[in-house]
């Protein structure tokens, strides 16, 4: 049977690094271009999810976000660009989820769709790629309302945490951090003839209606 397939947008896109009550860093210029560009060009982009089958509890699956997002990039005047061979670097296969260039600026992506625990790492990787000169700049796209069973919670709040205890704790410099920019957006989905936000209901919602499509 096909799988079962779903609407989705990205709204209320926000640049934000800051955590509590600091101030906003001050981000390179180019950088800053690049932000107002990718905060004006995802604004309700859409997408779509999927549930390949019952297994897993009817696992759902937004990964086409992720190639979506890289495409609309594009429109924008982004081009995608091979990696150099990070071996000869000294780096591992640490490679990011893009890899794109404009006007000699070379920039990495990493989008992070529902693992905390994977931010401190995505960090690490691009402040390798910045550090070696491959990358100018890094932006890190995460959720505001990534949804489970008990609730939801904000993946965007996480990193900008995340953020903070390395400068805080690991003492990693501000201002190679300001290289990378945090880019929150919040995930609506189409139910019932309109657009709700993503949170345990709403994936209620949707697994009542693939249970129903599987049956």
């Amino acid at each position: 049977m096909d799988p079962f397939q779903f609407k989705c947008r990205a709204i209320n896109i926000e640049h934000s690094c800051r955590h509590g009550d600091e101030e906003e860093p001050q981000h390179p210029p180019k950088l800053c271009g690049c932000i107002a560009g990718v905060v004006k060009a995802t604004q309700g982009m859409l997408f779509h999810g999927i549930i390949e089958s019952p297994a897993n509890s009817y696992q759902v699956n937004v990964s086409a976000f992720d190639s979506k997002w890289i495409e609309t990039m594009e429109t924008t005047g982004w081009k995608r660009k091979p990696l150099p061979n990070l071996k000869e670097l000294q780096l591992p296969e640490i490679k990011p989820d893009a890899f794109l260039t404009q006007d000699n600026v070379n920039i990495a992506i990493e989008i992070e769709k529902s693992s905390e625990k994977t931010v401190l790492f995505d960090f690490i990787k691009l402040l390798m790629l910045i550090g070696q000169d491959i990358a100018h700049f890094a932006l890190l796209v995460v959720p505001k309302n990534y949804a489970f069973r008990a609730g939801k919670w904000s993946l965007f709040d996480d990193t900008r945490y995340y953020r903070w205890c390395l400068i805080r704790f690991a003492k990693v410099d501000p201002c190679l951090l300001s290289k990378i920019a945090i880019i929150g957006y919040t995930q609506e989905v189409y139910i019932s003839g309109r657009w709700t936000e993503l949170d345990k209901f709403a994936m209620r919602a949707i697994k009542e209606q693939a249970r129903a499509h599987f049956s």
